[in-house]
């Protein structure tokens, strides 16, 4: 299985004007974090943050997604609650 969804995280001001900081929660709870683009980061109601990913692996409790880019911690992909994901 891969398809596009999108996962929600939280989102804070980057160094620079285009940039966010990302923390996405794990389903070990552990949070992975990186900086991306702030035009890739959509917004669904109440207001909540999410952004791109690829899901490589899913059940009802977690999904296995490729994120958009290597964490510091050092993974790109990350099991998260299924119940963050949106599929688009």
């Amino acid at each position: 299985m891969q398809a596009s969804a999108w996962l929600q995280c939280e989102v804070t001001p980057g160094m620079f004007e285009n940039e966010v900081a990302i923390g996405v929660e794990t389903t070990e709870g552990l949070v992975l974090s990186f900086f991306m683009n702030a035009d890739a980061v959509k917004t669904f109601p109440p207001n909540k943050k999410a952004i791109p990913v690829e899901v490589v692996a899913q059940n009802n409790d977690y999904g296995v997604v490729a994120l958009p880019s290597r964490s510091f911690e050092g993974p790109n992909v990350a099991r998260v609650p299924s119940d963050a994901l949106r599929f688009a």
